[in-house]
């Protein structure tokens, strides 16, 4: 996390970094860009072996847990079936970990370090931008909890698979994979009306920092782009989060699932 914490605090201040660059090398002055080529290396230098090291990590990770959720289903008499589904569930954990958890991390670092900055260069685009990540923030708290019993849903349905496939009629197979579309598609549903509604946000937030930094405000040539790079920063972590949000959902009902040894004991069809 220390790696990762250093990797996101350069994202943070890369606009700002590149924006005294400009502003110096427009008064002919080179000790700005020196700085930011300096900084831009090292934090490739870090990204490059906090990716190297997570991988390691969380397959070891992946393979103590998977162990123990096989060994602890095999004592309490669960289907072959069933086992394998929760071993799949494992490695997306692991996987929510390694991949999506840094995104996720990114994203939070970005939009925090966004709204700072803005505040150093412009308090009033500051003032809007945190009122669309209020208004975005209440838009995933709101469908939080129909997002939680669709993936609890989805998870029974995929603990059933193995057993249904194994009986080998096509109507059960047929009804099975239908109920997984279904969940699935109501899932898919709910992530783009949160990925429309944050997407109409940011550009109402795009215009609103055009204007207050060209029109309104008096900046220099590097403010107005290290500002508009603030703003195109919060809005691509905010487009990220619908999917990210979505999986984090799905990732806690796995875990408090695997936990507590929560599925069907049977087929289910």
């Amino acid at each position: 996390m220390g790696l990762l914490a250093i990797e996101n605090l350069f994202s943070v201040l890369e606009p700002w970094l590149l924006g005294r660059a400009i502003d110096g090398l427009i008064a002919r002055e080179y000790l700005g860009l020196a700085v930011f080529l300096a900084a831009s290396n090292a934090a490739l230098g870090i990204a490059i072996v906090r990716r190297r090291y997570d991988t390691r990590v969380y397959g070891r990770i992946f393979a103590e847990n998977a162990l123990e959720a096989v060994e602890r289903d095999h004592a309490s008499g669960r289907e072959a079936g069933q086992v394998t589904a929760r071993v799949s569930f494992v490695k997306e954990f692991a996987d929510f970990f390694e991949l999506m958890l840094p995104a996720a991390v990114a994203s939070a670092a970005a939009l925090a370090g966004a709204v700072l900055m803005l505040a150093v260069i412009s308090p009033m685009l500051c003032a809007a931008t945190v009122a669309s990540a209020l208004a975005i923030g209440a838009i995933f708290w709101f469908s939080r909890g129909r997002m939680e019993i669709l993936n609890s849903s989805l998870n029974d349905e995929m603990e059933r698979q193995v057993a249904v496939l194994a009986t080998r009629e096509a109507p059960r197979v047929a009804a099975h994979l239908s109920s997984l579309v279904r969940w699935r598609v109501l899932l898919s549903d709910i992530e783009a009306r949160n990925f429309g509604a944050a997407f109409a946000f940011t550009i109402l937030l795009t215009a609103a920092a055009a204007w207050i930094l060209i029109v309104v405000e008096d900046n220099t040539e590097g403010q107005v782009f290290a500002a508009l790079t603030y703003v195109l920063q919060f809005s691509q972590s905010v487009i990220v989060l619908p999917y990210t949000y979505q999986e984090f959902v799905r990732t806690r009902e796995i875990a408090a699932r695997l936990g507590t040894g929560a599925g069907p004991q049977g087929d289910g069809a």
